[in-house]
């Protein structure tokens, strides 16, 4: 199961939510200490989630032996389960899975943060 912090809702003005990936040794709560609250705020639905084995995210697998395919499936299953794909914002790890995300899926946007690079 996977721990997904949702706060805010889409607006008129902002109806595209924002879906925060974390870096390695982080979880779901790096985004919520600062970002989630200010961005519903302001109109925005926004998720953060802990990918598998982070945070309140449960895996049977070892962390050691979790690969990339293994997080980019935890952020296909967030967003399908959303009615508008987000906005996908990645930190470092996350800022490098929300690059292999799009080589093969859509979104209005990524935002990369001091993002690992692709090779």
């Amino acid at each position: 199961m996977l721990e997904v912090i949702d706060k805010g809702s889409v607006s008129a003005s902002h109806p595209v939510p924002l879906l925060f990936v974390h870096g390695a040794w982080h979880a779901a709560w790096c985004w919520d200490e600062h970002f989630l609250d200010f961005f519903a705020a302001r109109g925005y639905r926004a998720l953060a989630l802990s990918l598998r084995g982070h945070g309140g995210s449960t895996t049977a697998t070892p962390l050691r032996k979790l690969s990339f395919d293994d997080y980019l499936e935890d952020i296909a299953s967030v967003t399908a389960g959303l009615a508008i794909e987000p906005v996908i914002v990645g930190h470092s790890m996350g800022g490098f899975l929300v690059q292999k995300y799009l080589q093969s899926r859509t979104a209005p946007a990524g935002v990369l943060l001091a993002s690992m690079p692709p090779t």
